[in-house]
């Protein structure tokens, strides 16, 4: 008896092998903040749970190094902020079905001085409003994210244009935040995560879908990547908006900042 359940254990286990040598992994690009946060490693383990597909990211980094990569190389799946880029992947025949699963934010970060008197009880509506009144500086970085999100808040909460500065550099934005004792918008995980640090500037969460931007996916066409590629890459789409993955965003958290939300579902 014993030797039977050990031989029926071992063709189950060959059998779980060999259903994985059908499958060869599906080569995703993700953003940056997606793997560095570790929200990518726990969607792409509950697929594999889900599917026994292997999932391999090829690339990860800024968006304009997704873009190039999947250029040069084939990609099962991508996944970025909306943006040109993804969408002219699309255009360009490289990448398709583009689909909105996620969304993370953007908080206000500010000099230690916080002359505005900007509390952690405040809403983004009253926050902005103490900026506007003390005619206090905030720094703009020209990145698309950030003055994208900041053209839909200046939209509702109006500051003169004298207390608006946009900044070109890359490296060192938060020093020039700091200099002028003042404020900017900032993603949350990259601040959280001390992407950029500078020891005299804090930050303030809050709860309002204007700071929010969208993440799409897209997989690779059937042209580029084969079809059973393209098949399993279809299915790993449509993971990222089910109700498992979506409940595991929504509940998603960095170590040591349990009661902030970094990433949003697009179906609460």
């Amino acid at each position: 008896m014993r030797k039977i359940l050990i031989l029926i254990g071992l063709f189950w286990v060959n059998l779980a092998v060999a259903d994985t040598a059908k499958h060869p992994p599906l080569r995703v690009a993700v953003i940056g903040g997606m793997t560095m946060s570790g929200m990518w490693q726990d969607v792409s383990k509950a697929f594999e749970e889900a599917y026994n597909i292997p999932v391999e990211v090829v690339v990860s980094g800024p968006k304009h190094e997704l873009d190039a990569y999947s250029r040069a190389h084939k990609i099962d799946l991508i996944t970025m902020h909306s943006s040109d880029t993804i969408v002219d992947l699309a255009a360009d025949g490289i990448v398709e079905n583009l689909t909105p699963w996620a969304r993370n934010s953007q908080m206000i970060v500010s000099h230690m001085s916080n002359p505005a008197q900007i509390d952690a009880n405040d809403s983004l509506k009253e926050a902005m409003q103490k900026i506007s009144q003390t005619n206090s500086p905030i720094l703009i970085h020209t990145s698309g994210g950030t003055f994208e999100v900041f053209n839909d808040v200046s939209s509702f909460y109006k500051l003169s244009p004298g207390q608006i500065h946009l900044i070109t550099a890359k490296q060192g934005f938060l020093n020039d935040v700091a200099k002028l004792k003042g404020y900017t918008f900032f993603g949350v995980i990259p601040f959280l995560m001390q992407k950029q640090y500078h020891p005299d500037m804090h930050g303030f969460v809050f709860d309002d879908a204007k700071l929010r931007r969208p993440y799409l996916a897209a997989i690779g066409t059937k042209e580029n990547i084969g079809k059973l590629q393209h098949q399993n890459a279809q299915k790993l789409l449509l993971f990222l908006t089910s109700k498992r993955v979506q409940n595991l965003i929504k509940n998603f958290r960095l170590n040591g900042f349990d009661k902030i939300p970094v990433f949003f579902p697009v179906k609460p």
